[in-house]
């Protein structure tokens, strides 16, 4: 008990640096003392629940689609509307936020997302499935709070690296609950339940932790280092956003000083242009890991069969009573219950995990190498960046569709994870450049793209499930492909990759 208390102690002790407004200039990853770093663990925390929650449901649609005899097209529309439900959310939360801090609306929306969540085991057909995950989808709004929080608490200087944290932990969640659910499904069937049974209790837990959160929250954490919402120091107005809400955020202040590159205000054609790329590429990167978080189980389930096996069987049964002994009755029937996949729905999730969990690190991996390449080459050095994750991206897509093997297809989709969540760190390191007096409401645009993206992408693999779910990847990896290379044609602060041919050869002339 001693050592507990010691240890607590040591988590508590640390005090923190703050500038002329409250905000921590210095960030101390293991201590959780009030406000800063309790607002940091805070709201990755309650991301990484949300998204946990918001994808709960998927690791177990083998189950229900058995019970419920639903269709491919039944989940594949439940799976658009599950991302649907963000897209309104994130416009809608932001000045909710601005309004009454990001604690009530992140616990609000805990709150609010929990409730459907627990009431899945009500539903009785395809469109009750489709209903309940619009309404479930409303979790995936907990971004916008998460990434408001830190940036209240943290500089300009610092506020990139705890935005990069939290938004990739959060997302941690669409990997470990496949994971946490079929455990949980297969703990309430050993307890003595049936399957259909099990996946209605299971779905009941999640729920739950979302709703004690919901309320810990607003008793154990502060909206901004003032606390309360309402004693927040206003920021003066500068030229420059106060805050980035954003998943990451790069520029610091002293980088400015140290471009070779004139600062010429660019014009608005351009500025639009280049937001507009942003905007489609997000949605090639964190769309498409939303809508992999959504298909992922079943495309594994669909792709890897018994060979030889069919789906469609033929039973054969003998007639009875007084029927001549060779009439036989014959009924062909489909069967949901994925009976020739070399996997199982257990297996499928474990091996849908990965992707996810690859949030550990990868996302930040972008933003670093970013950073190193920003160093040597400046802002063509962040655009080169940029392109080498996404069309790295496309190339792990093209080897993962082409697997026919359970192991090489897990080691190609780790390695695909990773630079789709680097690709996504990539993105968001190139923000801040765009436009500097509009930095949050570009970084607002650029990451509706990625839902705007997942829907796309979802209605895409709606049109394919019943005839190729291996097309879906080929469709999406060659739009990846073609996607980055549009980064040539981005320009920010009257810059382009081109720009770094142009310095070698300024360089070549002044060494004659």
């Amino acid at each position: 008990m001693s050592y507990f208390c010691r240890f607590m102690k040591k988590l508590h002790a640390k005090e923190i640096k703050k500038d002329e407004n409250g905000k921590a200039k210095q960030f101390q990853l293991f201590s959780i003392r009030r406000p800063y770093m309790r607002a940091f663990h805070t709201s990755w925390f309650c991301f990484f629940l949300a998204f946990t929650s918001w994808f709960g449901i998927q690791p177990l649609i083998p189950t229900i689609m058995k019970e419920l005899k639903l269709s491919k097209t039944d989940v594949a529309n439940s799976g658009i509307a599950s991302v649907a439900a963000t897209i309104g959310l994130r416009i809608i939360v932001g000045p909710l936020c601005d309004k009454f801090g990001p604690r009530k609306i992140m616990s609000a929306l805990l709150l609010t997302g929990s409730i459907p969540m627990a009431l899945a085991g009500l539903i009785k057909n395809g469109t009750g499935l489709i209903v309940l995950r619009l309404f479930i989808g409303v979790l995936g709004g907990a971004f916008v709070p998460c990434q408001f929080w830190t940036s209240i608490m943290f500089n300009s200087k610092i506020v990139g690296t705890a935005n990069a944290l939290v938004g990739g932990w959060g997302n941690l969640g669409g990997g470990f609950t496949f994971l946490f659910m079929p455990a949980i499904f297969q703990l309430v069937k050993l307890a003595g339940a049936d399957e259909f049974l099990a996946w209605k209790i299971a779905v009941i837990i999640p729920a739950l932790i979302c709703c004690i959160a919901g309320v810990t929250i607003l008793f154990t954490s502060d909206d901004c280092p003032q606390g309360p919402w309402r004693k927040r120091i206003l920021p003066e107005r500068t030229n420059q956003d106060p805050a980035v809400i954003g998943e990451e955020e790069s520029l610091q202040s002293e980088e400015s000083k140290n471009l070779d590159f004139e600062h010429r205000r660019q014009s608005n054609a351009w500025t639009v242009s280049t937001v507009f790329i942003l905007f489609v590429q997000y949605g090639l990167c964190f769309g498409v890991e939303i809508a992999t978080n959504t298909v992922l189980n079943l495309y594994l389930l669909y792709k890897f069969k018994i060979e030889g096996c069919n789906e469609t069987e033929v039973e054969i049964s003998n007639g009875v009573g007084n029927v001549v002994s060779n009439a036989t009755q014959i009924k062909t029937f489909s069967r949901n219950d994925f009976h020739c996949s070399v996997l199982n729905q257990n297996t499928a999730s474990l091996i849908a995990s990965l992707f996810g969990l690859m949030n550990l690190f990868a996302r930040a991996l972008g933003g670093s190498l970013s950073d190193a390449l920003f160093k040597t080459l400046k802002l063509p050095g962040r655009l080169i960046a940029h392109q080498l994750c996404l069309a790295g991206e496309g190339v792990m897509l093209i080897i993962f569709s082409q697997m026919t093997s359970i192991p090489s297809a897990i080691a190609t989709l780790t390695m695909c994870s990773v630079f789709v969540q680097a690709s996504e760190g990539t993105t968001f390191s190139l923000v801040p450049y765009v436009n500097k007096q509009r930095v949050g409401v570009i970084a607002g645009l650029v990451g509706a793209g990625g839902n705007t993206g997942a829907i796309i992408w979802n209605t895409i693999w709606l049109q394919l499930v019943d005839i190729n779910p291996s097309m879906w990847v080929l469709d999406t990896c060659v739009c990846v492909i073609c996607g980055s290379t549009l980064t040539l044609f981005i320009r920010i602060e009257n810059t382009t990759t081109w720009h770094l041919f142009k310095n070698k050869k300024k360089e070549k002339r002044q060494i004659k």
